[in-house]
């Protein structure tokens, strides 16, 4: 029976590795080294569960007994979870829902294949009859040979089919942790302990199911435990669907869960963009205010500028040069309040012109070549949403690299489309948001922020358009390069 506990040892190794693979997609990593701590998972898991195997194997405890799956289970458990918190970052809700999920699938599958094992071993006995007959009738073999032959004969099948059967059952299982890892929420979410007993509800109810039906396929006849099978065939196929529909409802609680964490996702960033774009309301209209009332100042200076100049001139000969000096300072001083960019609408000239300051107070250079479109069918309010905050991202990253650092602002019309490109140097690497096909952000705080290039595609979508988002290398250093397409 050696091949047997060869089989059991490459099972439990099997289900480490899977355990190791799935936990690590659940639980944040607290290991340096992944080979190592992959290889110490393996041979702990292994081993203790070889060991306690061998105990219950010892105390006579038969893997049919009804109850005999608790006393495999609760032990496994225990293990899994001592290794979670030996590798992983303690994190109880999560760690609660990959140990029930882990547990209860595999437990489950085991009525999902043993009616296959029964009736690839009920086609064995006449199959093997039908070749014996065959095999003497032509002389391949004599009945000495095929005596001395039988016993490895039916070792080498009963191994055979025990390893097709453990091959099947791994590989639905694997299909199943795939799902459950896929359709799971992100790592950085947090999930609260009313969400984990959410998710494991199924789990329980998937082990209490279990049970169940391990009193159905066993009862009790004479004292010798009799397979249902036997009695009623229709479980050779019942049984196995259920397996799988109990499998297939864990994956759609996980599912059906995820999708309610995206709804809510959704709905708080949809309530920050509305707060931003009132935001940017506001700012555009103060913006409005604050260039009308410096168009008026800039206009009132120059006038007492001139009048003063030409009362020096005509009054105070003997001062004029010192007076001249002082006028000419306050000349410049006026022209202070003129915008550099002259973009054919004074909000974004505005923005244009905040942004140049916080670049120029960051050593950052700043080349812009942007022409708000004449007769433009695209509302100011939408192209400050997307000036503002591409300009306000390209800034941020700016400020992390050493100087010099630069960012770039381009616009240009080809036909119906407005084209608005925005370049900036850029050090790291960016993580997508697949849901979204957005890059996330890399601030902590994740709920507050990350939504600016939501907010860009947001007012490309409202004109038919889209964004594109790329990384180029130019020289030394990397280009995050952004470009927003509208059409009309």
């Amino acid at each position: 029976m050696s091949e047997q506990y060869l089989l059991e040892a490459l099972v439990y190794g099997a289900l480490a590795y899977l355990a190791f693979r799935y936990t690590e997609e659940i639980l944040t990593c607290q290991f340096s080294k992944r080979s190592v701590a992959l290889a110490g998972w393996l041979i702990l898991y292994t081993a203790g569960n070889l060991i306690w195997s061998g105990a219950l194997d010892y105390a006579h405890i038969s893997e049919s007994s009804v109850y005999a799956s608790f006393l495999r289970l609760m032990p496994n458990a225990l293990l899994l979870l001592i290794l979670q918190n030996k590798y992983f970052h303690t994190n109880w809700p999560r760690q609660v829902f990959a140990l029930a999920s882990f547990i209860a699938g595999w437990a489950v599958l085991r009525f999902a294949v043993s009616p296959l094992s029964y009736v690839l071993f009920d086609y064995w006995n006449p199959f093997w009859t039908w070749l014996v007959d065959y095999s003497l009738t032509h002389g391949w073999i004599t009945a000495e040979q095929l005596l001395a032959a039988m016993g490895l004969i039916n070792e080498a099948a009963l191994m055979g089919v025990l390893v097709f059967c453990r091959l099947v059952q791994l590989g639905i299982f694997a299909l199943y942790l795939w799902l459950i890892q896929k359709y799971f929420c992100r790592q950085d979410y947090e999930l609260s302990w009313t969400e984990s007993l959410f998710l494991i509800s199924p789990c329980i109810t998937v082990l209490a199911i279990d049970v169940t039906l391990r009193v159905m396929a066993y009862s009790v006849d004479n004292s010798a435990l009799m397979l249902i099978y036997y009695r009623v065939p229709e479980t050779l196929l019942l049984l196995p669907l259920v397996s799988l529909l109990l499998l297939g409802m864990m994956v759609t609680a996980v599912r059906l869960f995820r999708g309610v964490v995206q709804f809510k996702e959704a709905e708080a960033k949809r309530l920050l963009l509305e707060n931003g774009i009132t935001d940017i309301h506001r700012q555009v209209a103060e913006m409005q205010d604050i260039y009308g009332d410096m168009r008026g100042l800039r206009h009132d200076l120059r006038g007492h500028i001139e009048s003063l100049t030409a009362y020096v001139h005509n009054h105070l000969q003997g001062e004029q040069n010192e007076l001249e000096h002082y006028l000419t300072q306050m000349k410049k001083t006026t022209e202070r309040l003129d915008f550099a960019d002259k973009t054919g609408h004074p909000i974004t000239d505005i923005i244009l012109h905040q942004i140049r300051q916080q670049a120029r107070r960051h050593q950052i250079d700043f080349a812009a070549n942007f022409h708000y479109p004449e007769e433009s069918p695209y509302d100011i309010y939408d192209i400050s949403i997307i000036l503002n905050n591409g300009l306000k991202n390209a800034l941020e990253a700016c400020q992390k690299l050493p100087p010099p650092a630069s960012m770039e602002l381009r616009s240009y019309a080809k036909g119906h489309l407005f084209f608005i490109e925005m370049e900036n140097d850029f050090a790291g690497e960016l993580n997508w948001d697949e849901d979204a096909a957005l890059p996330l952000t890399s601030k902590t705080d994740k709920k507050n922020h990350g939504i600016g290039l939501a907010n860009i595609a947001r007012c490309a979508e409202k004109y038919q358009g889209s964004i594109a988002v790329e990384i180029v290398p130019k020289e030394n250093r990397q280009r995050f390069c952004l470009t927003v397409m509208l059409y009309h």
